[in-house]
């Protein structure tokens, strides 16, 4: 019964290891993992941001100080007083206590 039950469980676990492997957030372009990487936006303005191995987390270095940020379900990445979205086919933006601090980011 017990092998039985392997057999039956073991494409199931397969399948969640292949998603989660799928799902896993991508690097930015230019941006390497366990590097500061700088991203310069309109307006002049530039931020460094650092990411995680995994995706998971980013440390950002900005205007009003330094914050590590965790990876949200709608995929952006927010700690205290900062969020950071890194959609895939366009620029980073910034905000800062709920305002752009800097927009149209790119390494």
């Amino acid at each position: 019964m017990t092998a039985r039950l392997l057999l039956l469980l073991a494409p199931l676990a397969a399948a969640a290891v292949l998603a989660a492997c799928a799902s896993s957030p991508q690097l930015p372009p230019g941006v390497k993992p366990g590097e500061f990487a700088r991203l310069t936006c309109e307006g002049g303005k530039t931020f460094a941001v650092r990411m995680a191995e995994d995706g998971k987390s980013a440390r950002v270095r900005a205007l009003h100080g330094a914050s590590e940020l965790s990876l949200q379900a709608d995929g952006a990445y927010a700690g205290e007083d900062y969020k950071l979205a890194l959609p895939a086919a366009s620029a980073a933006t910034l905000w800062h206590k709920g305002k752009v601090e800097a927009d149209k980011c790119k390494v």
